[in-house]
């Protein structure tokens, strides 16, 4: 296993909390160094953070939250490169959306934008003009989010935001049509954007005083693992008991902390001609979905390849989050061997514990079981 350290000053950093630095830590990020050389890999990271729920509304077959926490880095992710975006003095809070089918609760990968405006107070507005108008309702950040991973809130939407001070805003919310195609019971209004408002009292001192709990070497910090799901965080799919149904499971292998499992769907349930081979790439602790990755999967038997195909994004709604490709039933008999390749790692900015997994192309090979 490889050796990680804690900062020397370890002891002293801890003093230092105690004695009235917490608020630099919060602000400045300085926790992470608690592990000062992560795995490759999932990991436990140093500290665990709560978060605030500013609201919920539904529209277009999906349900979409609002929620936020105090601001904190994150690594981008371009192709397999990562990139850490800092936290900056003038960011008041870390701003997440989650977008899912309203249905089944299944993840939905589309693209994701808001526009955040104060709510004057209309009473103040006493004529009718552009000035009274723009003083009431003013925009101050409007922005594409990224799509996010982390250890607590699964896939998610998320940016660090400045505002304006305490006080009431309106955040407009549009979600692009879904990246992938909806099968299996999943709402077809899914393919077309929809947009919401929700209303949000900002508090500096709500953000400020979320909980934010240590952990301790002997809890695993720094180690492979991951923390536990918040209640609000987005599962693989409707109930997520990482279970699919037992009668279509052709096989299970797991590589690079990415849990792979193939499944044969039948023509009526994927809509389409004939059977479909969905694989669904799970994170291998909390089976969260990973979207915005390109798959492939081949076929051999007896070491020669027999058929091969890129598997396209699709949302159903007990698999949840999957890539598929139409297969005919005879390439998935008893004897034959799938391979899966990771071609493009998922495309999600990284929360910590997350930034060095799941970034370099991989592949399994599995023996298939025919259902």
């Amino acid at each position: 296993m490889r050796r990680r350290t804690a900062l020397a000053t370890g002891s002293s950093l801890l003093a230092g909390l105690s004695a009235g630095c917490l608020e630099t830590f919060r602000r400045e990020d300085a926790w992470r160094e608690l592990v000062v050389d992560p795995p490759e890999g999932v990991y436990v990271p140093p500290h665990a953070d709560g978060m605030v729920t500013y609201g919920t509304a539904t529209a277009g077959g999906r349900e979409i939250a609002l929620l936020a926490s105090r601001p904190h880095s994150f690594w981008i992710v371009t192709d397999a490169e990562r990139n850490r975006a800092d936290i900056r003095s003038r960011h008041d809070v870390h701003l997440m959306v989650t977008v899912r089918d309203a249905e089944t609760g299944t993840f939905v990968p589309a693209s994701v934008r808001t526009a955040i405006r104060t709510r004057g107070d209309a009473t103040d507005a006493r004529d009718d003009t552009a000035d009274a108008t723009n003083a009431a309702d003013a925009t101050v950040d409007e922005r594409s989010l990224w799509p996010m991973l982390s250890q607590r809130m699964g896939p998610h939407y998320g940016d660090n935001v400045s505002l304006e001070g305490d006080g009431p805003y309106t955040v407009t919310i549009r979600v692009g049509a879904t990246t992938a195609d909806a099968i299996g019971g999943i709402a077809d209004g899914l393919e077309a954007e929809t947009s919401v408002e929700i209303d949000f009292e900002f508090r500096t001192d709500e953000i400020e005083n979320v909980e934010r709990r240590l952990i301790d070497e002997d809890e695993g910090r720094g180690e492979a693992n991951a923390l536990e799901p918040m209640d609000h965080a987005v599962s693989s799919g409707h109930g997520d008991d990482r279970t699919h149904e037992q009668s279509g499971v052709l096989g299970s292998e797991t590589s690079g902390d990415i849990e792979y499992t193939a499944t044969l769907l039948g023509a009526d349930r994927s809509g389409a001609d004939r059977p479909t081979l969905a694989v669904t790439a799970r994170t291998a602790y909390n089976a969260y979905p990973l979207p915005f990755a390109s798959l492939s999967a081949a076929v051999s038997r007896d070491g020669e390849r027999v058929a091969s195909a890129q598997l396209e994004a699709a949302l159903d709604a007990r698999l949840g989050h999957c890539y598929r490709t139409a297969v005919e039933p005879i390439l998935v008999e008893d004897g034959h061997e799938l391979a899966i390749d990771l071609e493009t790692p998922p495309q999600v900015a990284r929360h910590e514990g997350y930034e060095t997994a799941f970034l370099e192309g991989d592949s399994v090979t599995m023996a298939l079981d025919a259902p």
